[in-house]
């Protein structure tokens, strides 16, 4: 094992969601806006419960691939 992982805990999905919300908001380009205008207007894309059962499915599948 890295010694280093010892101390160093890993982000869980709920801090990467907010860090990846940081991120899209921050951003003015157009690759952004259809996902700035999801996460800003209601009605707009998934609910946040469809929103949160994608993202874990998408975490898990990356746990599973490291």
């Amino acid at each position: 094992m890295d010694p280093a992982k010892k101390f160093m805990k890993e982000p869980t999905a709920m801090e990467i969601a907010k860090q990846n919300f940081v991120h899209i908001m921050a951003t003015t380009d157009n690759a952004h806006k259809q996902m700035r205008e999801q996460m800003t207007k209601p009605g707009k894309g998934p609910s946040e419960e469809e929103w949160w059962a994608w993202f874990n499915r998408e975490w898990e599948k990356k746990k599973d691939e490291a």
